[in-house]
This record gives C-alpha cells, structure tokens and sequence, in this order.
C-alpha cells in the first residue's frame, strides 16, 4: 500500500489544486500526431543469407490532448499506437500535469535520465546510430540513452528550467510491468527478475552567444531479485554553430540486461552540416563488452535529407557494420546496408 501512495501522491497533490470549479476550461479532446519512415534497403551481408533487398517500415500515431485551468495547471495525455502489427501495439500510455512547480509524468513512459539525454547528431531519419528505428539484421542496437527499464510504468518530475538547467527523477515500482500487461484489479506482484527503478537525470539547454549548447548526465539503478543490480550512467552533447552540429554519447551499464559482471560500453560521435532544406552527415557508435561477456561493434553511418515540404523527408545513405565475438550478427561479422527513403510527420 505505501507503494501505490507513493506512486499516487504526486498527481493526487497537483490534483488538488484544481479543486475550485472552473468553468473556463475545456474537456480534453483528443488529436492525431505520429509519423512513419519507410525505406527501401538493399544490403550485402558476410555470410550471404540475409535478404539482399527489403522494404523498411516504422511508424506511430500518437492521441494527444491536453487541457489548462483557471488556476494554471495543465493536464494532458498522451498514448502512442505503433502502425503496424507489434508485440508491443501500444508504446506508451500516460498522463501528465504542468505548472509552476515544474512537469509529473505517470504511466508507461520512459525514465528521466532518457528522456533528458543528448548524443551525436544523425545525418538521416531512422537510421541514427544511437538507438535507431532501423538497423542491419542481428547487429547489436547501439544506444547511449539509458533502456534497461524503458516504457515500464513509472513516475517522473522534472523541475521548471532554470537558466538552462533542468533537472528530473523517476520511480519505477517494477521494472517488468507496463501498462496492459495484466488486468488493472489484479493482486500486486513480482512479474518478474526486475524489481524497483530509479532514475536521475540533468541537462543544460541554452545558448552562448551565437553557439547553441547542449549537455546531460544520467544515473538509473535497476534492483534485481535474481541478479546483482544493473547500474546505467549516461552523458552527452552536442553543439551547432553556423550550420554545423558536433556530439558525442557514452553510456557505462554494470550487469547489462541482468548478466552478472557483464559490462558493456556504449559510445558514438558525429558531425552533421545543413543549411535551409538540406542536411548531411556521419555518425559513428560503437559497443563494447567486458567480463561475464566479450564482443567489440563498430558502426558508421554516411548520408544526407532533403525536406520536401512540411512534414515531409527525403534521404538516403549507407551503413557499414563490423562486429567480433558476441556482437556479431545474424549476417556475420561485416554488413554493408544502402537505403533510400521518406519520413512523413504529421
């Protein structure tokens, strides 16, 4: 019980405050938003039994919807649905409420330390070397944004923004159970090797003089039943000046995935130029793994976009991939993956 008041008392507290009756306010109603990136593929693999041509997709619609009342509280929710068939269909589900006293988040969201990173920046839509929505079969996903416990039901304050530094935490009651994944009267319980979360993250997002400015650190502690803790300390930047945009990631995870002793070292760098509609660009990311398991990634990805008109992308580009050890991929140990393609937001 104290668990589930914990977990409560935040949004119960912002709740509170909008107890006067308004009449002012309206109803939320709901919008569509989202966007889908499809690419055609053609890619050469080491071993010659991946499909040497193919047709990516990745998309969502997000319902959005929000509401402000007489007294300045914000309240709004936000579910994203994947667009194609998906064991996971519905992404994210939460609430939140804004004001003064900052931002809550409650709901199958991900962790402060996430949502408040920085990284290299990417030349082409999807295909970003830091946590991409398109990658080369089997390969290992490069990612410098803390992931252990993703979208898992949680709690999350961020504090208003002050000269450009903001700070944010997360609670997580347990790190296996996200919105749906039992009925909402089922008795409370364990489901699984992940047990509490906690997350802290901070970040600076400003300008000096005409150079634009961003930094953030990150620390998330996943507890286990059944393994040692897994500890994720990320950071990152980048800067952009006169077209130019410079970044770098790094994420240290002890215990990966629940693996004792396993470290893993996740890291990436890029430069991207772009002036009006156009951008081009490299990213490079690489993984290591030490201890319980061994393994070296590297990755570069080489490519330009083109923006058609709003909401609308086109790019291409290649992707080189050499893995060793445990980081090899379904392919083999070197993959070479050109695409072409368009990313619509709307």
């Amino acid at each position: 019980m104290k668990k589930l008041i914990l977990g409560t008392s935040a949004i119960v507290a912002a709740s509170t405050l909008a107890a006067t009756p308004t009449v002012a306010a309206e109803k939320i109603k709901l919008g569509l938003s989202g966007y889908l990136q499809t690419s055609f593929v053609v890619a050469d693999y080491d071993n010659g039994d991946q499909l040497p041509t193919d047709i990516r997709h990745e998309g969502e619609v997000h319902f959005t919807g929000e509401t402000t009342l007489d007294n300045g509280l914000t309240f709004g929710v936000n579910i994203q649905l994947e667009a194609r068939q998906d064991n996971d269909q519905v992404d994210e589900t939460y609430m939140y409420v804004e004001g003064a006293f900052g931002r809550i988040n409650v709901g199958s969201e991900n962790s402060a330390a996430y949502l408040m990173h920085y990284a290299s920046p990417s030349p082409v839509p999807a295909w970003s070397l830091n946590d991409p929505n398109a990658e080369a079969g089997g390969f290992e996903t490069p990612a410098t944004s803390a992931t252990e416990v993703s979208d898992a039901d949680k709690i999350t304050y961020f504090t208003p923004r002050f000269s450009g530094f903001q700070l944010g935490v997360s609670y997580t009651p347990d790190g296996d159970e996200e919105t749906g994944t039992a009925s909402p009267y089922a008795i409370i319980a364990d489901e699984g090797a992940e047990d509490e979360a906690y997350s802290i993250g901070a970040n600076y997002s400003g300008k000096i003089g005409s150079v634009a400015l961003n930094a953030s650190l990150g620390y998330d502690l996943i507890t286990r039943s059944t393994s040692d803790d897994t500890d994720e300390i990320t950071g990152g930047f980048n800067v952009g000046f006169g077209g130019f945009v410079v970044g770098a990631g790094y994420k240290f995870t002890d215990n990966d995935d629940g693996t004792d002793d396993r470290e893993r070292h996740d890291y990436n760098v890029g430069v991207t130029y772009g002036q009006g509609p156009w951008k081009v660009g490299v990213q490079y990311a690489g993984i290591d793994l030490d201890d319980a398991a061994d393994g070296h990634l590297d990755a570069v990805v080489v490519g330009g976009q083109y923006v058609l008109g709003p909401g609308i992308t086109a790019f291409g580009g290649v992707q080189f991939f050499e893995g060793e050890d445990d980081l090899e991929g379904d392919g083999g140990e070197n993959a070479t993956v050109f695409f072409v393609g368009t990313a619509l937001t709307f």
